[in-house]
């Protein structure tokens, strides 16, 4: 299954930090990459890099379901896409962001869901998660909807239980 994944998914030095969960988000943008969101990160939310650790594309901006690997995750370094008063979902939680707006336009592409499904069964895998460990941003902070409507859990972690053990 990580041949399916691109270069970086799986670190030459291995897993370098104790990750505990897993934050699924959308960009709440009809299009967009990890570069656009990293620019935006930087110059409007003043963060030093992309607060998420991968982006799956939905073809406006990136290709429809091509992931793309963030800086965090190649340093192994904490997040900066779901904060929480004790910060644990940062600090612990690898992030992932569907390009999409999946409360008001379209659910996330078929495309994107088998990406999601690919990385994060890998991730589970590599990192020793369980689906317990797999939230959504509005499922940790209770403060937005993200990510919409348009994605529901449930049916992606029964998805996920195909593939996850493949």
């Amino acid at each position: 299954m990580s041949s399916d994944l691109p270069r970086g998914v799986d670190l030459p030095g291995g897993i370098r930090r104790g990750w505990r969960y897993i934050v699924i988000h959308h960009s709440a943008s009809e299009s967009g990459n990890a570069t656009q969101f990293d620019r935006y990160h930087r110059d409007v939310r003043g963060w030093n890099e992309l607060g998420y650790h991968f982006v799956i594309g939905n073809g406006h901006g990136s290709g429809n379901g091509e992931i793309e690997v963030g800086p965090r995750w190649w340093k192994q370094k904490h997040g900066a896409h779901c904060k929480t008063p004790d910060n644990r979902f940062n600090d612990y939680g690898i992030g992932i962001c569907l390009v999409g707006d999946f409360e008001t336009g379209s659910p996330p592409s078929s495309s994107q869901l088998r990406s999601l499904e690919k990385l994060v069964a890998h991730l589970m895998r590599v990192c020793g998660l369980s689906q317990s460990s797999i939230y959504t941003h509005g499922g940790v902070t209770h403060q937005t909807s993200c990510p919409g409507r348009g994605f529901s859990m449930e049916q992606f972690k029964s998805r996920l239980s195909r593939v996850a053990y493949r």
